[in-house]
Order: structure tokens, then C-alpha cells, then sequence
């Protein structure tokens, strides 16, 4: 999982960059693109050095970040954070610093470095207020005096000089782990996040359900859900469900969607106690989630107690997609006339050509009759096209 998520994150960034606006490229990097595409990293690898040192090459930034890229792909990891880090101190401000962040976080997952992950999954400090200028004082008056001698000042001893000791040697190793200093960055965050789930779960979490809650970032708060229903663990999951119940609403559509995907027994309960806190967008996510899983007694449940028609009416719809040819039987006699359409389509959905004759035989009004006979032709079963031949 852990893999998985650092895996997606990264591809999603990468590609992000691969279609960002570029200038003219060389034909040696339209060249190198191709390999990449290929998966011809040794190829790439050749292409991208010789850009990356031709001082006339205009793509120089972009050619660094793809040959640390390819050189990862090889597993060179070495060499991929070296060549990020001259990417970052010959271009610190090239928008590639951004993405070559990224590839260092993947990397750093790869060699375990949960230090270097820290780094960026910690929140930021907010920037301390300068402290106000503490009053000017009032000076006392001043007293005129008697003249004294002067006296000649004493010499001051001379101050011994301080032993400084020398800066203590850095290993090499550790300079590629330095990252640039950036605006604050979510993406990177909930990457390195994901990063640290399997092994650090306990501060995590609580970290990826904060940037879920944000009501500012609604973007981050999907991606940060994202990243807690991969996780099996229950904490995970519970901070999903809650989520679900308090984050802005394109967030918690989002975890309704990846709570109806857990494999709990509970899951179905869970979703109705979303569905009575929720927004009518909300609770048409729950009917959906409840349809993913077939479970047409909630869905009934809904269909016979939400005032809202489009609630309502998705629920009826969904029940038929479900296979709840019963349920939706029993709904017909109770179903208000707005409903009576949603109701025709949901049994067409669940293919259940008895229940539409039945009701283009005797329903009371002659709209629904027809309406049922548009939807058994629709069909096209050898039962419902005898019956519209004997009907004309």
C-alpha cells in the first residue's frame, strides 16, 4: 500500500510535468521525450546528460529533472538525487524544483529514509509576528553640574581572542537530501504522508484527517482522503467516516465514495448515518455507494422516507440498477406521482418485464401506461414484444 500510494502521487505529478507548456525543445530532448515514453532509459539517460551540460540547450532545468527521473527508473539512485541537486542549486527557481521534489520523496520512500520524509510531512510553522517597538522613554531632566578634573581614561585590557572551532564535515551523502526552500506545498506533503503510513500510522493519520478537514482546500482534503482509505487500519478508516459526516461537501462526497469501497460488515450502517447529516448531494453519493453494493433494503428505506424528489428519485433509480425487483414492487402502490417516471425507469433497469405489463395493463393513468409500453419495447424480450403485439 504504502508503495502503492508514494507510486500514484508521483505518476500524477510527473505527468502533470510532462504536459506542462515547454519552450522549443532541441530535437535532443524531443529525442530523449521519446525514449521516456518507450521506457528506453538507458537511451534517454545518454540524450538528457548531454542537454543537461550544454550550456546552449534552452530545456537544461527539464533535461535534469527527466535524467534524474530515468536514472531512478534504473536504479540509480545515487546519481537520480545528485542530478537533483544540481537541479536545484544551478536552477532554484525553475517550476521543475517543484516535481524534482516529488521524485526525491519517492526515492527517499524507496530507501527507507523516513527522516528525509519528515522533512516535508511536518505542517508548517506559521511565520512569527515582529515584536512591536517596545515605547520610546521620556529622558529625566537634566541637572547642571559642578565642573569636575577630567581624568584620563584607563587602557582596557585587550579581549582574548575566541578559539573557533571548524565547521564539522559534512558527508556528501547528506547534501542530496537538502530540499529547496518552496512555498508551502500540500501535494508534497500528503505524499510524503503516504509515504509514512505503514510505518508511523499513529501520526499520520491524525496529520492527513486535518488536511481533510481544512474547509479552505478542498483539493487537498480529496487527495489527503484518498491516501486514509488505502490504509487498513481502523483509525484510517474511522477518520474517514468522520470525514464523511464534517469536512467541506466536495470532501466528503469523496469519502462516501471510498467508505461504500471498505469490505467492513458495518459499512452499510456507516453510510446511512452519513446519509441523515448529509447535503442532498451527499446523500445522492450514499444511494450511489449503496447501489455499488446492492444493498436494496437501505435503498428501499430511503426511497420510502426522503422528501427530497432528487434524493428520492435516484434512490428508486439506483433500487432497479441493484436488482431490487421486489422492493420496487412493494414501492409502486406508496410511490408519489413525481416519482412514478423514476419508479418506470428503475424497473426497466432491474429487467423486470412482468411488473411493466402489469402496470401497462392497469395503471390509472394513461401517461404511466404509455410510458410502461415505451419501456417494454425498449426491452425487446420475446414476453414483452407478444404482449405490445396482442395490446394494438
Amino acid at each position: 500500500m504504502r508503495r502503492l500510494v508514494i507510486c500514484l502521487v508521483g505518476c500524477l505529478i510527473i505527468s502533470a510535468a510532462a504536459w506542462a507548456a515547454p519552450a522549443a525543445e532541441s530535437k535532443r530532448m524531443a529525442h530523449a521525450k521519446d525514449a521516456i515514453a518507450d521506457e528506453h532509459w538507458v537511451s534517454a539517460i545518454a540524450d538528457l546528460k548531454a542537454a543537461a551540460d550544454d550550456p546552449k540547450e534552452t530545456s537544461r532545468a527539464e533535461a535534469m529533472f527527466w535524467l534524474a527521473h530515468c536514472q531512478n527508473q534504473t536504479g540509480e539512485e545515487v546519481a537520480a538525487l545528485q542530478s537533483i541537486a544540481r537541479l536545484q542549486r544551478e536552477f532554484p527557481s525553475s517550476p521543475w524544483i517543484r516535481f524534482a521534489q516529488s521524485l526525491r520523496l519517492e526515492i527517499a520512500q524507496k530507501l527507507n529514509r523516513d527522516d528525509v520524509l519528515w522533512q516535508m510531512a511536518r505542517p508548517a510553522r506559521p511565520a512569527l509576528a515582529p515584536a512591536p517597538p517596545a515605547p520610546a522613554a521620556t529622558p529625566a531632566p537634566v541637572r547642571p553640574r559642578s565642573p569636575r578634573p577630567t581624568l584620563a581614561a584607563a587602557p582596557l585590557p585587550p579581549e582574548p581572542a575566541l578559539a573557533i572551532p571548524p565547521p564539522a564535515p559534512v558527508a556528501p551523502e547528506a547534501n542530496v537530501w537538502i530540499m529547496s526552500p518552496l512555498p508551502p506545498d500540500t501535494n508534497l506533503r500528503i505524499q510524503a504522508l503516504g509515504s509514512l503510513m505503514q510505518t508511523h500510522p499513529d501520526r499520520v493519520i491524525p496529520l492527513l484527517k486535518e488536511i481533510a478537514l481544512d474547509p479552505s482546500s478542498p483539493g487537498d482534503g480529496r487527495r489527503a482522503v484518498f491516501v486514509l482509505a488505502q490504509s487498513p487500519n481502523p483509525q484510517a478508516q474511522s477518520s474517514v467516516l468522520e470525514v464523511a459526516k464534517l469536512a467541506a461537501e466536495p470532501v466528503r462526497v469523496e469519502a462516501v465514495k471510498e467508505l461504500g469501497r471498505f469490505a467492513s460488515a458495518n459499512v452499510s450502517r456507516e453510510l446511512l448515518d452519513v446519509y441523515h447529516v448529509g447535503t442532498p448531494r451527499v446523500k445522492r453519493e450514499v444511494v450511489t455507494s449503496l447501489g455499488e453494493r446492492s444493498d436494496t433494503s437501505a435503498l428501499l428505506r430511503i426511497a420510502q422516507s426522503e422528501r427530497d424528489v432528487s434524493v428520492r428519485n435516484t434512490a428508486i433509480v439506483t433500487l432497479g440498477r441493484a436488482g431490487g425487483r421486489d422492493e420496487l414492487r412493494a414501492l409502486y402502490k406508496a410511490v408519489p406521482a413525481d416519482s412514478r417516471k423514476a419508479l418506470l425507469t428503475a424497473l426497466f433497469n432491474a429487467g423486470d418485464e412482468d411488473e411493466l405489463i402489469r402496470i401497462a395493463q392497469s395503471d390509472r393513468d394513461p401517461g404511466v401506461r404509455t410510458a410502461a409500453r415505451t419501456n417494454l419495447r425498449l426491452l425487446g424480450t420475446a414476453k414483452a414484444l407478444a404482449f405490445l403485439s396482442k395490446a394494438r
